[in-house]
């Protein structure tokens, strides 16, 4: 598999379920976040903070890093034809797929 679709399609296997956590957390926390009683004080400001932490990861995850795997991956295969001095596929370069020692053709 070329490592842009596989990137594509752990997107989209993971997407569920990184957004229902996120939902989950978030929706659990509201009680507390919106709790008014002296003892809630103290907790509110945690609450909001592993809130937002939730939300800023799943962003994270669900733009920067496959974006950042691909440019990974590019840098790899800039290189890598630089060294060997000829252009180098995408898949070539993988660890996977060197460490499968199974012919790219």
């Amino acid at each position: 598999m070329e490592p842009v679709d596989a990137v594509k399609e752990a997107g989209r296997a993971r997407f569920r379920a990184i957004i229902l956590t996120t939902i989950t957390t978030s929706v659990g926390l509201y009680p507390l976040i919106l709790e008014n009683s002296f003892q809630a004080q103290f907790l509110i400001p945690m609450a909001v903070a592993l809130a937002y932490g939730v939300f800023i990861g799943t962003l994270f995850i669900l733009t920067f890093f496959p974006v950042l795997i691909l440019v990974l991956n590019d840098l790899r295969r800039f290189v890598k034809s630089v060294w060997e001095g000829r252009e180098v596929s995408a898949r070539e370069v993988e660890p996977k797929v060197k460490e499968s020692k199974v012919s790219l053709d």
